[in-house]
């Protein structure tokens, strides 16, 4: 895409109505008094941008306030029996009714349609005021006292998430628990390597996880293997780098698809056999669902904001931020422990917003290293006690041999160097992985792993 056609891309004015997801709401409500009392707190019916569909809605509410059942006659005496050019009133009522009878959950639908009575709302109020300031006579203090009580009217009328009860929510659990056991196909993702699903379990949508490591300790690898994974198998996925360039991670992800190594693809030392695995390689990734956000010094609140608009426009399942200290936060904070802190909770805050499965990689301080077990734990993280409060599981990859190389004997001849020797060889090509924190089951699990350096990968011991 082109400087010039993104730009056009931009400039495309935003919906400014939905009338499928009024509809949705419309039948439900019509079919359901129970429906109309889910939401009676949230919508109205100037909430809908169909004339025809406002006045059935306060049609219903008025008869249910009157204590009477809104029966489709009653609804045709109110409303009257046509609307438009001599359309009927029944029979729009009764084909609102036969198009939702197998929706359940309207709560998407009331998001997307009290958003869209924002943007109508917030244009009629800027034409208002931009043709008030434009007059000599105006009073700018009273003008804008108005501009901000008509800022108040629409945040005061655009609670779009309704209360529920926990029948409810219970219902849609257990509704959710009888089609995970009559189709076998579990809720959430797994991670696409068996060890570490047996100790972490599942990641679902609205989980914040961290994965932390020291430097070189393969946290970037495992955040892209994860992601290619998800991509695969459950759609979307955003990788937010904030350290490595997109070339960097596209010479991985070709890396990991071929046998040629990183370093080869860098300096393009292959041979003709290795050219065709690229050129297949590169066919295969044309495909990929795997988006990458590579721009330097992301504030939280840009991360946030790419994150809804794909989550709308390409239906975004999961992402990774690589790492949570290169993320820039709006404020003042006394120390880096308080901005991580201010951090991971936006970072949660967005999963469960969104409903993304969101992956933060975090740096380790150099105080497990100098540890007797310098595997590290959740208070070595750069996001410190923040992982304990805010993340839904936690995980730390350690790759014994670096360590060892770091304290390697200056005598291998000794019973000091040949024990070291046969640790090394034990754990050379291995990284290892530590569940610190899991909220749905036990934590302390772990597991080894093949670290594949040429491919830049993981694979299962």
């Amino acid at each position: 895409m082109t400087a010039r056609s993104r730009s056009r891309e931009q400039r495309q004015p935003a919906p400014l109505a939905n009338t499928d997801a009024e509809k949705i709401i419309l039948g439900k409500v019509l079919s359901s008094e129970q429906a109309f009392w889910q939401i009676s707190d949230t919508v109205q019916g100037f909430h809908f941008s169909v004339e025809i569909f406002q006045q059935i809605f306060d049609a219903i509410r008025l008869i249910v306030m009157e204590g009477k059942k809104p029966t489709l006659s009653l609804l045709q005496s109110r409303v009257g029996p046509e609307y438009g050019e001599g359309s009927s009133t029944m029979t729009l009522m009764t084909a609102l009714i036969r198009d939702t009878s197998e929706i359940d959950d309207i709560t998407r639908e009331v998001q997307v349609i009290i958003e869209m009575w924002q943007r109508r709302r917030t244009i009629e109020i800027c034409q208002q005021f931009m043709q008030e300031a434009t007059k000599a006579d105006t009073d700018t203090s009273y003008m804008l006292n108005d501009l901000e009580n008509c800022v108040k009217d629409v945040t005061a009328n655009s609670q779009a998430e309704p209360v529920k009860t926990m029948g409810e929510i219970v219902t849609r659990v257990m509704r959710e628990s009888m089609r995970t056991r009559d189709t076998g196909i579990s809720p959430g993702f797994d991670t696409g390597l068996a060890p570490v699903d047996q100790i972490l379990g599942r990641i679902f949508p609205g989980d914040l996880g961290v994965i932390g490591a020291p430097p070189g300790g393969g946290k970037s690898l495992v955040g892209l293997q994860l992601l290619d994974h998800i991509q695969q198998n459950y759609g979307p996925a955003c990788f937010f780098s904030l350290e490595m360039r997109d070339v960097d991670l596209g010479r991985r992800a070709l890396a990991g698809k071929t046998t040629v190594s990183v370093s080869e693809i860098e300096e393009g030392s292959y041979d003709a056999f290795e050219w065709d695995e690229l050129q297949v390689a590169q066919k295969m990734l044309q495909s990929s669902r795997m988006l990458v956000d590579d721009r330097p010094g992301l504030r939280i609140d840009q991360i946030r904001d790419r994150c809804i608009v794909l989550k709308r426009s390409r239906g975004l399942k999961a992402i990774v931020v690589d790492h949570i200290r290169l993320v820039r936060a709006l404020g003042k904070f006394t120390n880096r422990f308080d901005r991580a802190e201010h951090v991971t909770g936006l970072l949660k805050v967005l999963a469960k917003e969104a409903d993304l499965a969101v992956i933060a990689l975090s740096q380790v301080t150099r105080t497990s290293q100098r540890r007797e077990d310098p595997r590290p734990q959740l208070t070595d993280f750069d996001c410190g006690s923040s992982v304990d409060q805010d993340v839904d599981w936690a995980l730390s990859l350690f790759r014994r041999d670096r360590w060892l190389r770091q304290h390697k004997p200056h005598d291998m001849d000794s019973p000091e160097g040949k024990d070291w020797a046969e640790k090394y060889s034990k754990c050379k090509g291995k990284i290892e992985v530590l569940n610190l924190k899991r909220r749905r089951g036990e934590d302390g699990g772990h597991c080894e792993l093949i670290f594949d350096g040429k491919a830049s990968l993981l694979r299962e011991a």
